[in-house]
């Protein structure tokens, strides 16, 4: 049997495999029979088979953490080991120079060090202490999923291509933001309300000065349009719910953003220092609103029927508004205490980047939707209130026009 032939057949079997269809059995078997016949064909060919579907992945739109953070929900554990190989061994076609650094990092944070490495299912399989057949069957399940991803805005260009200036505003603070995330996660581990409340007011006092200082040296030089976006993975459930949260942080960091609730992701669209507190607030606060979601416990109607569902989206919801509210809040605050000579240089700067902001969101996002949420539950309403109000506003912007 030829190369072409083994290939026109692997789809097929992948695809047979994911939906768990009557012909899974039968595809596995007969990729086997291949298998017994001639290895080193199987390898070459589901090599080949996945390189193809990992690049097809990069051209709809998708980046290596995307893939890794659907692949963690969508596939069984220990296929991601298979997954991390396949992007790896896909890497290898294109020069370094040619990879957006922001690529390179997701890259890098995902476990994809370099020098990338060529594939090899045999010798994966005998390092992993995995058979042959669960091999082939791993092998498929993978490429079962990357053949059903759908298409997304593409946020970096495409690996391979020519390099591209880095377009840079304000150089991040790599110190800076170290301390803020070590502050943020020695408060969310404490507890002490107090330790927390007086590590979250100094990572506040950090993030007020950043933003502060940033926002008057872009005010003073001439700097490129550094508008960005990334995509954050929420858990489930109550996606539309955590998502509003994070739309309350990223508003108030001047960000827009839009939620793909089926693939339960949020891109945050922003200048790049807008998209880092973005970030760092919202998991932060992610972290929190679940934690005191589960101390408020599950609900039972009057007639005993359960509505901890009904209770628990209602309560991230009125969560969301409320750290909303409480953001804003600081933002004007925080305005107005700002003397009124730095004021007349920093808003025609801030105006420049919320212009900059809008335009890359119309490109990545023509066509979006407002969609409305019915509140079902009063009293997990209430109950995510009160929670927000406790809330520790770990990191945010102080700077809003």
């Amino acid at each position: 049997m030829s190369d072409e032939e083994v290939l026109r057949m692997l789809p097929i079997a992948a695809a047979s495999i994911t939906q768990r269809d009557d012909l899974a059995d039968a595809q596995l078997a007969r990729l086997g029979a291949y298998d017994e016949r001639d290895r080193a064909q199987v390898d070459r060919c589901l090599h080949a088979f996945l390189a193809s579907l990992v690049r097809a992945a990069w051209e709809r739109g998708w980046a290596p953490a995307d893939v890794v953070q659907y692949g963690r929900r969508e596939l069984d554990a220990e296929i991601e080991p298979l997954l991390l190989a396949a992007i790896s061994a896909e890497h290898q076609s294109y020069g370094v120079d040619t990879i957006d650094p922001r690529w390179l990092d997701q890259l890098t944070d995902v476990g994809v060090a370099q020098p990338f490495e060529a594939l090899s299912l045999t010798s994966w399989a005998a390092d992993a202490r995995v058979g042959r057949y669960l091999v082939l069957h791993h092998a498929l399940s993978l490429a079962g999923f990357l053949q059903t991803l759908p298409i997304m805005a593409r946020l970096f260009p495409l690996p391979g291509t020519p390099a591209h200036a880095a377009r840079t505003g304000v150089p991040a603070n790599g110190k800076m933001l170290a301390r803020i995330r070590a502050l943020l996660a020695k408060a969310e581990a404490t507890e002490f309300p107090d330790e927390a409340e007086a590590l979250s007011g100094k990572a506040q006092e950090l993030m007020a000065k950043f933003s502060l200082d940033s926002a008057l040296v872009e005010a003073e030089q001439e700097l490129p349009d550094d508008s960005a976006a990334r995509r954050l993975w929420v858990d489930t459930p109550y996606v539309s719910a955590k998502a509003q949260l994070v739309g309350a942080v990223a508003a108030a960091n001047r960000c827009r953003t839009v939620v793909i609730d089926s693939l339960a992701v949020v891109t945050v669209v922003g200048a790049e220092l807008d998209l880092q507190h973005t970030e760092i607030l919202s998991t932060s606060l992610l972290v929190q609103a679940n934690r005191a979601m589960l101390a408020a416990g599950k609900q039972v109607g009057r007639r005993g029927e359960p509505r901890t569902r009904s209770f628990r989206q209602s309560f991230l919801m009125a969560y969301a508004m409320r750290i909303g509210e409480r953001l804003q809040a600081t933002a004007s605050a925080a305005e107005a205490a700002v003397p009124e000579t730095d004021a007349q240089r920093l808003l025609p700067a801030l105006s420049q980047r919320e212009e900059r902001v809008e335009a890359l969101f119309t490109r990545l996002f023509p066509n979006t939707t407002t969609r409305r949420t019915r509140i079902t539950n009063g009293a997990g309403w209430e109950a995510g209130l009160t929670a927000a109000d406790q809330a520790k506003l770990d990191a945010r912007r102080q700077v809003r026009r």
